[in-house]
């Protein structure tokens, strides 16, 4: 992993003209990071209704004593 100081470094030593060009870059890391987060979240949502329905899913839930069905 590529320490703080060492990117801060690498931008500053950019020619300014390339500033731009940057903030775009990070701004569509943070855009794909928030893409990436919501679609993980959706899959969790998704697998978790379909594992309270379920009966094949759900027949040995009550061995191992956790409760699967918490409400966020």
């Amino acid at each position: 992993m590529v320490e703080r100081s060492v990117l801060i470094q690498e931008i500053d030593s950019l020619p300014t003209c390339y500033y731009d060009e940057v903030i775009d870059f990070i701004g569509y890391i943070k855009e794909k990071k928030i893409k990436k987060a919501s679609s993980l979240e959706k899959a969790a949502d998704m697998a978790a209704k379909e594992y309270q329905s379920g009966k094949d899913l759900t027949a040995f839930c009550v061995l191992d004593c956790e409760d699967f069905y918490e409400t966020r």
